[in-house]
């Protein structure tokens, strides 16, 4: 089984879900994974976001369609398709932003899955969240959280947004991290997993590592790129 397969089965219940991804190291990544696998599947599925996101004209979503402001509740979706809509930025064109909470509540109406990109890192791997992310829609049934494994022995300063300490990512930081009220899992509603990915390129001593922390949900070494999980942590 696939990592798509296990979170379609972890993530989509009865076909139909509002699915949040927070975190870092991968988030743009498995949307567009997930949601093109979910339309592959027969699902009318919207991408959006609650924060921000990569603008469609520079990122591959492998959407259908692209809505950058209210008209897409005039769009009615047949299956399959995979629909982008974000707002666009008048500050910063390489951005896109949320639409207005009520608007994703109306389209949830609408679509059989929505994904949304629901916090931002800056393209580090982890992240320490302030008073004001992640944001979670309220309609949210499950979350993500995804940290990057590349961060693993790396320079907090270089690797984790929000935390500028000269010291490295280890396994006593990773521990605090997994249970801290601002670290991984801050915000999750509804069903919660956690993904640690790019594990296919971590060293045999570093997975051995992973494997020896405690999960406050279920958590799984992958490789988004690959669709691969590379071993299921708890």
């Amino acid at each position: 089984m696939g990592l798509m397969d296990e979170m379609e089965a972890v993530l989509v219940s009865g076909n139909h879900g509002f699915i949040s991804i927070t975190g870092g190291g991968g988030k743009t990544s498995f949307m567009s994974a997930f949601g093109s696998y979910l339309r592959d599947k027969g699902m009318r599925v919207l991408i959006t976001t609650t924060a921000k996101v990569m603008s469609p004209r520079l990122h591959k979503y492998g959407q259908d369609l692209i809505f950058s402001d209210e008209s897409v509740l005039g769009f009615q979706p047949e299956k399959p398709v995979l629909v982008f809509y974000a707002e666009k930025s008048t500050m910063d064109m390489k951005k896109w932003l949320s639409p207005r909470e009520e608007v994703l509540s109306a389209l949830y109406g609408y679509y059989d899955v929505i994904i949304s990109e629901s916090d931002g890192s800056r393209g580090l791997p982890l992240k320490i969240h302030t008073e004001r992310d992640p944001v979670i829609h309220p309609l949210t049934t499950a979350t993500v959280a995804i940290m990057g494994a590349w961060g693993i022995g790396e320079r907090i300063y270089s690797a984790v947004f929000g935390d500028g300490r000269d010291e490295i990512v280890d396994r006593g930081y990773l521990d605090w991290y997994l249970h801290s009220e601002e670290g991984l899992t801050k915000g999750m509603a509804g069903k919660g997993v956690t993904l640690i990915n790019g594990a296919e390129d971590l060293a045999d001593e570093k997975m051995e590592m992973l494997r020896t922390l405690e999960y406050p949900l279920p958590s799984y070494a992958v490789s988004i790129k690959e669709d691969r999980i590379i071993g299921k942590l708890c």
